[in-house]
């Protein structure tokens, strides 16, 4: 996201993945550098509260504060396809012999060592999601529990039909939020397996630096006459 968008953003709105008011953007919190780190937002209490501009996503004129498992997850599948891909040409030039043992040995190397982070992020992303969705599962249960006692408490009288009402439409939205955010947690967990699982059937084998290893490789050049 442009530095140049920050300051437009400034007395507007932030909400969550509900779209439920967070507060209202105060201003940015730089570092040394003048480079922009964090939002500031003030909340109904008026109390300020910070969040990494990294979760910012702006959609259409509305301004949302995404979670940190979706940004991350968002990153990771940005990330995914193309370190797989680059890996994959690599082994077919080493293949053709069109680059040599070392520098195949060397990018190599490399490309596993990012192969095996997102590996591992991806790994910690599926724990968290999990975790997550655990939450939420608890929180709809504990939600179904209350209406349970306020729907019997109303039936034999023992509270008020106006409170009743009340209570029951906060209840009920709340179940409402809960549900949607297990739905999303549950389609990241997708979106990772799916990246994971896609790029494990186009992985590609490591060990043929082995058998061709002591080989120099032939480069086809091409070169024009002037």
């Amino acid at each position: 996201m442009s530095s140049m968008v920050f300051p437009s953003l400034i007395g507007r709105s932030l909400k969550d993945e509900n779209g439920r008011e967070i507060g209202k953007i105060v201003s940015f919190i730089i570092d040394s550098s003048g480079e922009v780190k964090e939002v500031l937002a003030e909340n109904k209490n008026e109390e300020l509260t910070k969040y990494s501009v990294e979760r910012i996503k702006i959609d259409q004129e509305e301004v949302f504060l995404v979670s940190d498992v979706e940004k991350r997850t968002e990153n990771l599948c940005g990330r995914f396809p193309a370190v797989y891909k680059k890996r994959e040409i690599l082994e077919k030039l080493f293949r053709n012999k069109e680059i040599m043992p070392e520098i195949y040995e060397s990018l190599s190397a490399e490309l596993d060592k990012s192969i095996n982070e997102m590996r591992a992020e991806a790994q910690s992303l599926l724990n968290e999601v999990e975790r997550q969705v655990q939450f939420q599962e608890n929180i709809i249960k504990s939600l179904h529990l209350a209406r349970t006692f306020l729907e019997m408490e109303h039936g034999i009288g023992n509270v008020r039909d106006e409170f009743f009402r009340q209570s029951l439409l906060s209840l009920l939205r709340e179940i409402k939020y809960a549900s949607y955010r297990k739905m999303n947690l549950l389609k990241t967990k997708e979106r990772i397996l799916g990246i994971t699982l896609q790029a494990n059937k186009e992985g590609v084998e490591a060990s043929t630096v082995d058998s061709y290893a002591g080989q120099k490789p032939v480069i086809s050049v091409r070169i024009a006459d002037e």
